[in-house]
């Protein structure tokens, strides 16, 4: 019998049947790539997982409440809508979208600054976690997207430290919002402060204060980074 006539020989008695036990034999042989192939992918997705920037996210309930029952009005017309949003819901929300409420909560947050500390893989923001607080001067400029290494050496005294490549820097002052550019010193900047100290440069004006309450080791390397007042009002307003 031909090949042919085997296999509609097996249609007319009812269909080819699969060998399942056959073909589980024949994976279980190949048990060692399977078990490798779950490993390749959970070290890539551990790696991924480790290096990759945390991102939270905050919700919040909100209670809206009138002051004045709306069936006692002199207006006998009632504007009331079951089960949907509420007129004064939808304009508090309408409100927290607006970039000017944006601009307030980054403005007294100062999302602006970040505070940062040397991870295993990156550096990591802390935010009001570091042992110091920069106290800056509004209405001088300070330099935008580089960062300003602050080492502690005691309880007094910390040393500013900053690299340059170039001899100009751009810089936005906080009480308007202007952004130009500055000259700074091409290499590296190390100079040693104290603690409320006021400091001037061309990159940064303003002070370094102990954070009350903090009980960190007076030592250690941290730094901090302004960014444009602009765009972080734009990302957290979309």
């Amino acid at each position: 019998m031909s090949d042919r006539d085997f296999i509609e020989d097996e249609y007319e008695r009812g269909g080819v049947h699969f060998d399942f036990r056959g073909f589980l034999f024949k994976a279980l042989n190949l048990w060692k790539f399977v078990f490798l192939s779950i490993g390749i992918a959970l070290l890539i997705a551990y790696y991924i997982n480790v290096r990759k920037q945390s991102v939270y996210r905050l919700e919040s309930l909100i209670n809206v409440e009138s002051e004045q029952n709306p069936f006692f009005t002199a207006n006998t017309s009632i504007s009331f809508n079951w089960g949907g949003v509420s007129g004064k819901t939808g304009k508090i929300m309408t409100e927290i979208k607006t970039r000017s409420h944006n601009e307030k909560v980054i403005d007294s947050l100062q999302f602006y600054l970040d505070y940062l500390v040397q991870g295993k893989y990156r550096l990591e923001d802390i935010y009001t976690d570091a042992p110091f607080k920069v106290i800056i001067n509004r209405d001088k400029g300070q330099m935008l997207g580089s960062i300003i290494g602050i080492e502690l050496l005691d309880d007094r005294q910390f040393e500013l430290s900053c690299s340059f490549a170039g001899s100009s820097r751009q810089v936005q002052r906080y009480a308007d919002k202007k952004k130009y550019k500055v000259k700074v010193p091409i290499g590296e900047f190390k100079q040693v402060y104290s603690y409320g100290q006021p400091i001037e440069l061309p990159f940064f004006s303003g002070r370094i204060e102990k954070r009350k309450g903090d009980t960190s080791p007076a030592i250690g390397s941290y730094f901090f980074r302004f960014s444009n007042f602009d765009g972080i009002v734009d990302r957290y307003k979309n």
